[in-house]
């Protein structure tokens, strides 16, 4: 294992359920070296900060927290802090929803070794429930299926090798890659992994996907909570598009295209609506029945449940696309 220091950033705000897991798997890793993980609170109204100081205190001897506050709370703003802060060469993120693997650390930087440390690097996404209900289990299988998310493959990709992709989730990168992009973009309060990762594209700098580093991901425990991510995702990849003037990646297209004819037929072509309804509706049907079958609860009740995921999913994604864009045009106006 290497013996070099690494700093791990991690931007939290109300994690008070999910930071044990987070810190202990950081604590755990098979990284022989120095750990600094540097977390940014959002001035969390919860248990957050005082499980994290607990927990400071119970680390081994080359581990270390430093414990930052945003009063922002953005994201953007909250890695752009870590980032500064950060003493080592390589940084690496990860959330505050997210548990890694033993291998996270060494596998990240066996990755950048890989291209030179010329770009970012990261894993897969495992996805779990945020809670113990079928609901919340549904949500975990809506998120990480082709149909509900497209072919985004740090969620659906099952080979072995390195992959050059578009995007992966939190990254690694050295700090001279993180000042020669000029840091994540503070503007951007959602999406701002992915334009970061656009922006070193841009430059020629590679993104790698390792597919040996497994990252555990909780996803949001109800029908409300998916819509307000998947809305905020939506609003702010309007803007990513808007700021670099290109597509971004198809599979982020589709919910708008879907959203926006659909509300256009229900205006305009009623009897263009009911079709393409049903067309949908029989599609997450055909899906919702077909990924019930590796599920040992309820059957019935879970294809009810992924039913309701699947279109809570796309239509929060598509008008948060279509309201980004109106904000835009309204803001050119004035």
């Amino acid at each position: 294992m290497g013996t070099s220091k690494i700093s791990v950033i991690i931007p939290v705000y109300n994690e008070e359920k999910y930071i044990s897991e987070v810190i202990e798997s950081m604590n755990d890793q098979s990284w022989d070296g120095p750990i600094e993980i540097i977390i940014v609170d959002g001035h969390s109204t919860d248990r957050t900060r005082d499980v994290i100081l607990k927990l400071a205190q119970n680390l081994k001897a080359n581990r270390e927290i430093r414990l930052l506050t945003n009063p922002h709370r953005a994201i953007p703003q909250s890695l752009n802090m870590a980032c500064e802060a950060a003493s080592s060469h390589i940084i690496v993120r990860i959330d505050g929803h997210t548990k890694a693997p033993k291998n996270y650390l060494s596998e990240a930087v066996k990755t950048l070794e890989s291209i030179g440390f010329n770009g970012i690097a990261g894993g897969r996404l495992r996805i779990s429930p945020g809670s113990g209900t079928l609901v919340s289990t549904a949500i975990s299988t809506a998120v990480c299926h082709p149909f509900g998310i497209g072919n985004a493959s740090y969620r659906t990709f099952q080979g072995h090798e390195m992959l050059e992709t578009d995007t992966v989730p939190f990254g690694a990168f050295t700090k001279e890659t993180w000042q020669l992009l000029g840091g994540y973009d503070e503007e951007l309060l959602g999406d701002e992994d992915y334009d970061f990762c656009l922006r070193a594209r841009a430059i020629g700098l590679k993104i790698i996907l390792n597919p040996a580093i497994i990252l555990d991901y909780y996803s949001r425990p109800t029908y409300m909570d998916l819509w307000e991510q998947y809305y905020r995702y939506g609003y702010w990849t309007t803007r990513t598009f808007v700021k670099h003037k290109k597509l971004p990646a198809f599979r982020k297209c589709i919910p708008f295209l879907f959203t926006a004819t659909l509300v256009f037929f229900a205006a305009f072509i009623p009897i263009l609506f009911c079709l393409q309804f049903i067309l949908y509706l029989a599609a997450a049907a055909f899906f919702a029945v077909k990924a019930s079958r590796t599920i040992k609860k309820p059957k019935i009740l879970f294809i009810l449940c992924l039913l309701l995921s699947f279109p809570t999913l796309h239509f929060s994604y598509g008008f948060g696309n279509m309201f980004g864009i109106a904000s835009l045009i309204l803001k050119n106006r004035s």
